[in-house]
């Protein structure tokens, strides 16, 4: 399983819809190898959480989806796949740009500062209580120096380092880190996993500013619960949230 995790069934593109969409559109059709990847130079309609899209300029950043077959964890698990996606880039931008200040923005955004240098979108087949299969999509700032005005906090690891990176070998490494945090995940080491999430969470157990609605206010971040919603604790109360409910306030 460790090999065939390693991105070593690569199909790569020059442009495509979005490489969620051809990674879904070759499951549908039949059954890839297990860690299958697709990767794109560019994508025309590459997409974000709900209905954010994912910019990014031809051949300057890594644009991936990876292929899966969860079949090992139930339905109500799922978020575990939000972890291991998001500890596995969050590994590489450390490995690459040698910089400790880079965190999980829940549920699966990578931040480097206080400025997002990756996506995570993860679509799941589910039937019954078994998880068919699973599509994760990352979006990750490589090479990329300009951004549109309208990205309230773009950055790369060029931008951090001050120098380029070969796409391929970033991918590579994505593949080996992902690869290790799967196989936490196939052995059951679902304890350690949200220890190393939560470590990892920005804000966590930190005073920070946040928005509901037209509510401001300060709260502090405890955990999530089981299905991986968010737990703040503001006042005396525990408050949770799912994803977009709640925006982060610098």
């Amino acid at each position: 399983m460790k090999n065939q995790l390693a991105c070593h069934s690569v199909l790569e593109f020059e442009e495509v819809s979005s490489t969620n969409s051809v990674a879904e559109m070759l499951v549908a059709d039949g059954k890839p190898l297990e860690g299958s990847v697709i990767t794109a130079k560019f994508q025309r309609g590459g997409r974000g959480m709900g209905t954010n899209i994912w910019e990014s300029r031809t051949g300057e950043n890594l644009l991936m989806s990876m292929i899966v077959y969860p079949t090992f964890i139930r339905p109500d698990q799922q978020f575990l796949l939000h972890k291991i996606s998001s500890l596995a880039v969050m590994d590489t931008v450390k490995y690459f740009t040698h910089s400790e200040d880079v965190s999980i923005k829940w549920p699966n955004d990578i931040y480097a500062g206080k400025s997002k240098i990756a996506g995570i979108l993860t679509k799941n087949v589910i039937s019954g209580n078994v998880i068919n299969s699973s599509v994760i999509g990352i979006g990750l700032n490589v090479n990329q120096m300009i951004f549109s005005n309208h990205l309230p906090n773009p950055v790369s690891m060029k931008m951090i380092k001050g120098e380029g990176f070969d796409i391929k070998r970033v991918r590579g490494q994505l593949c080996r880190d992902f690869s290790r945090y799967y196989t936490k995940m196939q052995q059951g080491k679902f304890a350690e996993l949200k220890d190393l999430y939560l470590h990892a969470l920005l804000n966590h157990q930190v005073e920070a500013r946040y928005k509901v609605g037209s509510e401001i206010f300060v709260g502090v971040i405890e955990g999530l619960t089981e299905f991986g919603r968010l737990k703040v604790r503001h006042g005396n109360k525990i408050r949770e949230f799912d994803i977009k409910e709640i925006e982060y306030l610098w």
